[in-house]
């Protein structure tokens, strides 16, 4: 299954140590340019939809082992597995959770933030058949193909999943109650990245949507999506710790997912210590300007071009540094000194 032989293999070391001396500070002779191979992500977390969903997968991946080794784009030989897609933790704290269409969707919980309750990640039937299931794709896939893991979000993500709008109203005044729920939720996703960590090497295994966002081993990565609803002040005094503690898990810590309005946050997250960069798409990208000269300079963009923000344009504000291009390119992009 999926014969990875030695050209694709080295391509596949090679783009990832160039990403890694990015993150070390060093200087690049080419801008990195990364483009996940197509495949089916989202699955219904049931163990009759594992062989379907598992054959889409590995057919995409032997599709695009010739384009896996290509010189300029990293092409990732990587799963991703996204059962119940963005809404996995959301089942977990009792949600319903349901396919409509080619994706997942949740009903909010009744209550409130103050009505939520710790749970044991461990000992929950789904995260133990997640757990199973990878570590079964493990044995049977080569070592050269990598997992990633279950979508687990964010806090501030996860609570807007599972309790819309009044989870925003809680966290305009919150009490104790509410911090402990908050609490709940990034204690559920913390727990969840650390029982992976602990479980599976970190050479085979990586955070969710690498095919596209590749770190090296030691990142972790979190969902920024929601943070556009609440202003600086908020997100400072009650989100931004709690992002902060499931970077922490990452002895790098990690980066952001952003894909709205975001920048009314860039000084916080300029000083958070753990967050190692940002990645931008969609309307995020258009501001790809204020985060190159907002983030601190050890902090790397990963910025998918848009109609408002084309190549050229990030390449005159950035002269190529601390980017990776989200995109698929077959000539190398010189790094303007």
């Amino acid at each position: 299954m999926i014969p990875v032989g030695q050209e694709v293999e080295a391509a596949q070391h090679r783009h990832a140590d160039t990403i890694r001396r990015l993150f070390d500070g060093e200087r690049l002779e080419h801008v990195p340019v990364i483009c996940p191979l197509g495949q089916r992500e989202y699955l219904n977390a049931e163990p009759a939809c594992v062989e379907p969903w598992l054959k889409a997968s590995v057919d995409a991946i032997e599709a695009g082992l010739e384009a896996a080794a290509h010189p300029v784009t990293f092409r990732p030989l990587m799963i991703e597995f996204w059962p119940l897609g963005v809404h996995f933790v959301d089942a977990l704290f009792g949600a319903r959770v349901y396919e409509t269409g080619d994706n997942f969707w949740s009903d909010p919980l009744p209550g409130g933030l103050a009505d939520l309750s710790p749970i044991d990640v461990a000992a929950h039937p789904l995260v133990t058949w997640a757990m199973e299931v990878i570590a079964r794709l493990m044995g049977d896939l080569p070592p050269q193909v990598q997992l990633a893991t279950p979508v687990f979000a964010s806090p501030l993500n996860i609570a807007v999943n599972i309790l819309g709008e009044r989870c925003l109203t809680d966290l305009s005044a919150p009490g104790p109650g509410e911090l402990r729920g908050m609490a709940a939720i990034t204690d559920a996703i913390a727990s969840l990245h650390l029982l992976a960590r602990e479980r599976f090497p970190g050479e085979r295994l990586r955070f969710y949507a690498s095919s596209g966002r590749y770190a090296p081993d030691g990142f972790g990565h979190i969902c920024g999506c929601t943070t556009q609803l609440v202003g600086p002040e908020t997100y400072a005094r009650y989100v931004a710790p709690l992002d902060a503690q499931v970077l922490a898990v990452y002895p790098e810590g990690g980066t952001i997912h952003l894909c709205g309005h975001h920048t009314q946050h860039i000084p916080c997250w300029r000083a958070m210590e753990d967050l190692r960069g940002v990645q931008l798409n969609d309307a995020a990208a258009d501001d790809f300007e204020a985060y190159f000269r907002g983030l601190r300079d050890d902090q790397i963009i990963y910025i998918g071009p848009t109609a408002a923000m084309p190549i050229d344009r990030i390449l005159s504000i950035s002269g190529g540094r601390r980017i990776i291009l989200q995109a698929l390119l077959d000539e190398p992009v010189p790094i303007r000194r």
